[in-house]
């Protein structure tokens, strides 16, 4: 429930009244997204998120999706969000090395507002704690795993595991806490002497695993979604640190 001082700024400036996060997303129906994010998100922090229509994890849906970027781009723009994030792993890993900056440049033209991809401020967290080493969770099938596994090694990382649920998209609201906790663990046990453990995919149910992860294997663990929510929160100037959603956001400045 809200205190006296969150509902007087309520009252002021509306629900987004510390920032509004635009989210540009693949998938054309949200849940575990939206949940996750408001997890996270401090009081006063919304998500202004807008589809590209994605129905499933394939690279021809995803390859399709791409094409309706610049019309969601300036749509989301008439809305004036702080920032907008490009989601996705996929999206840029089927696009190609060098892709995120591309698409980046392309959302801020059309809709005339800040933006960064997810999977570039991912990569960002994850270089700042000096990772080298890879351990990589997702829920997308082999042939798309190899792409991202091919997209962070091209940004330096050694992939030491990648290992995905492969769950239809239109499953994915329903994949238990607990299968992404053991997917996160067996895959950083598998790695063997990985620096960090790396959940790709922000609709990847996982955001409440990562302190708990943390504490168990003792490593640094990110999540494309929390990456999002850190970069977002720098930009739109909220420095107090988010507990609970594992070190990244813990060490929040």
């Amino acid at each position: 429930m809200a205190n006296v001082e969150d509902l007087a700024e309520l009252r002021k400036g509306g629900f987004g009244y510390r920032g509004r996060v635009g989210y540009l997303s693949p998938g054309i129906v949200d849940e575990t997204l939206s949940a996750q994010f408001y997890r996270m998100a401090p009081p006063g922090v919304t998500m202004v998120r807008i589809s590209l229509g994605l129905q499933d994890v394939t690279v021809g849906d995803v390859e399709s999706a791409l094409t309706r970027g610049e019309a969601a781009a300036r749509e989301l723009g008439k809305y004036k969000p702080d920032c907008i994030v490009f989601g996705g792993s996929p999206t840029v890993a089927v696009a190609g090395i060098g892709s995120d900056k591309s698409i980046v440049e392309m959302v801020e033209r059309e809709s005339g507002c800040k933006a960064f991809s997810a999977q570039a401020v991912a990569i960002e967290a994850l270089k700042l704690y000096g990772v080298k080493k890879l351990a990589v969770a997702t829920v997308f099938p082999d042939d798309v795993n190899a792409l991202v596994k091919k997209f962070l090694e091209h940004a330096g990382f050694e992939v030491r595991w990648i290992e995905g649920l492969n769950v239809p998209y239109v499953d994915h609201t329903y994949v238990p806490l607990q299968a992404t906790y053991e997917l996160g663990k067996r895959c950083f046990e598998k790695a063997g002497d990985a620096d960090a453990l790396y959940f790709a995919a922000a609709p990847q149910p996982c955001v409440c695993n990562i302190e708990p992860l943390e504490e168990e294997l003792g490593t640094l663990v990110i999540s494309s979604l929390q990456a999002s929510m850190w970069n977002a929160l720098k930009i739109i100037g909220h420095t107090t640190p988010v507990e609970r959603y594992g070190r990244l956001l813990r060490e929040l400045r």
